[in-house]
């Protein structure tokens, strides 16, 4: 487990959030569960986030499926409202301040990326202006945002439940709200070096995943 020491000695801790409560509806069957490589997504995931993550926590609504990986489970308190939900349900559960978050369809996530979301994160922390302090730490990649590879403390949750009760379920609306760090694809390029952006591919359709599993050639 990669712990970093925080600015006054301290051992700096994020948690890390699997968001597998979709319903993979376009896929035509789990997108957490599909075999790339010799291993399924979301083993991959929790595999390569483990060393940056003092716990692991997969927000999802089907405890049988995923219990083989041995990680606690939460569910959604507003079923059916999308990603923001499974973000809700994990951000309540977090036992740090601070959590590193992935969706479960992404193949080719790094162990790169999470420690440098996981480092943004600690280096937030460390800020004391309140005018200053972070809520959100989002890459930019492709010319798109991407929030579900991202890093969130945990003051959004009253933001969140705000746009849960009401409805309104669009990441990008709920982020307008929030005190947000782009990290700009120049800046991914130079932490994780060419090809950066391949960590951000997610699967929605089967040919997403024939894709994948030709590693995008």
């Amino acid at each position: 487990m990669l712990v970093t020491r925080g600015m006054r000695g301290t051992m700096f801790k994020v948690t890390g959030i699997l968001l597998a409560g979709g319903q993979s509806s376009r896929m035509g069957t789990d997108k957490a569960l599909l075999n790339v490589n010799g291993e399924t997504v979301i083993e991959r995931i929790v595999r390569l986030m483990s060393p940056s993550a003092s716990n692991i926590i997969i927000s999802a609504n089907d405890d049988e499926k995923y219990a083989f990986l041995g990680k606690e489970l939460v569910h959604d308190r507003y079923p059916g409202q999308g990603p923001l939900s499974g973000l809700h349900a994990g951000l309540n559960a977090a036992a740090t301040p601070w959590s590193v978050v992935t969706a479960c369809d992404m193949p080719f996530v790094t162990e790169e990326v999470f420690r440098f979301l996981a480092r943004k994160a600690e280096e937030a922390a460390a800020v004391m202006d309140d005018k200053s302090r972070l809520q959100a730490i989002v890459p930019v990649s492709g010319g798109r945002i991407q929030p579900l590879l991202a890093a969130y403390h945990r003051s959004v949750l009253p933001s969140l439940e705000t746009c849960l009760s009401s409805g309104r379920l669009r990441l990008t609306a709920w982020l307008e709200q929030l005190k947000v760090c782009y990290v700009s694809e120049e800046e991914l390029i130079q932490e994780l070096g060419h090809g950066a952006d391949k960590a951000f591919y997610n699967m929605n359709e089967p040919s997403d995943y024939k894709r994948a599993m030709t590693g995008l050639s």
